[in-house]
C-alpha cells in the first residue's frame, strides 16, 4: 500500500495541481450576473457564476482566516461546489469497466474518497487567485430539453496564451444541472483519472486505490 502513494502524488501533482488550478481560477474570474438565475433551477452557464459569487465574496472577505484553518476551507468549497457535482456519474466515467464490478460499498467509498481528494485540491488551488485572471465565454447554446450541455470559456492568465476551459453538464430528472467533466486545453480531468488510476485497479485493486486516495487527503 505504501508504495502507491508517492504513485498517486505524482499523478495528483500532473493532473490535480496543474489541471484544476486553471479550473478554480477559471471559476474565480468569471463575471457574476446573480440576478439571471431562474426560478427553476440555473442553467449551466448561471450555476457557474452562482459558484463564483460564494466563492469570490468568501476569498475576498476571509482570506487571512481561511489559508490560516484549512478545514474551514475544506468545508466552504464542499458547501458551495459539491451540490453542482454529478458525483456518481463522475464516479462511473472515471472507474469504467471497474464500476459495474465493484460493489455499492465500494462505489460509494471512491466517490467520497475521490471528491474528498478534489475538494482539498481545490481548495489549494483557490488561493493562486489575484483577481487578474480575465475569462471569456464562447457563444452558449441553451436548450432545456437537452441532457446534457456544454459551457466553453477561455480563461487567460497573466503573460500566458488564454487556455480554453470546458465544463460539460448533466441535467438531473429535476431540471437540475451538474457538472459531470471539466476539460482543459481539450484535456478531459475525467479521463486522465481514468487512464491514470486504471493500472491501480488492475494491479492491486479498487479498494487499495480507495485506501490510497484517503490517504492523501488526509482521511485515513
Amino acid at each position: 500500500m505504501n508504495w502507491l502513494l508517492p504513485r498517486l502524488s505524482r499523478v495528483l501533482d500532473l493532473l490535480s495541481t496543474s489541471m484544476t488550478a486553471v479550473f478554480a481560477l477559471t471559476l474565480l474570474s468569471t463575471p457574476v450576473f446573480i440576478d439571471d438565475v431562474i426560478a427553476d433551477g440555473p442553467r449551466p452557464d448561471e450555476a457557474i457564476r452562482m459558484i463564483v459569487s460564494q466563492l469570490v465574496n468568501e476569498l475576498e472577505s476571509n482570506r487571512l482566516a481561511l489559508e490560516a484553518d484549512r478545514d474551514q476551507l475544506y468545508a466552504l468549497v464542499n458547501e458551495v461546489i459539491w451540490p453542482h457535482l454529478a458525483t456518481e456519474k463522475i464516479s462511473k466515467l472515471i472507474l469504467g469497466a471497474h464500476f459495474k464490478a465493484a460493489s455499492a460499498d465500494q462505489r460509494q467509498r471512491f466517490s467520497d474518497a475521490f471528491m474528498a481528494l478534489m475538494v482539498r485540491t481545490y481548495a489549494t488551488a483557490m488561493f493562486e487567485y489575484t483577481g487578474r485572471e480575465e475569462i471569456v465565454f464562447e457563444p452558449y447554446q441553451y436548450e432545456p430539453a437537452d441532457r446534457t450541455s456544454l459551457v466553453q470559456t477561455r480563461i487567460a492568465l497573466p503573460g500566458q496564451a488564454p487556455v480554453p476551459v470546458d465544463y460539460a453538464f448533466l441535467r438531473f430528472k429535476n431540471g437540475h444541472w451538474k457538472i459531470y467533466d471539466v476539460k482543459i486545453d481539450g484535456i478531459s480531468l475525467v479521463l486522465s483519472y481514468r487512464r491514470s488510476y486504471n493500472q491501480i485497479i488492475r494491479t492491486q485493486g479498487l479498494d487499495s486505490l480507495i485506501e490510497a486516495l484517503r490517504a492523501q487527503s488526509g482521511d485515513s
